[in-house]
């Protein structure tokens, strides 16, 4: 059992440190995405509240 959690714990470890060198590549990529998908969510709104108020 704990030569079970031993082996978990350094899995999770060996993963922690590949998904770092994994985010570390991929994080300006998917923060252009989040900010690409989310602009238009909030843009959109805010057009038509504008228009709205001006009539």
């Amino acid at each position: 059992m704990i030569k079970q959690m031993d082996e978990m714990v350094s899995g999770l470890a060996a993963a922690r440190r590949r998904t770092r060198r994994i985010m570390r590549y991929w994080g300006r990529t998917i923060e252009m995405v989040i900010v690409a998908i989310t602009m238009p969510i909030r843009v959109i709104p805010y057009s038509i509240y504008r228009r709205r108020r001006h009539g």
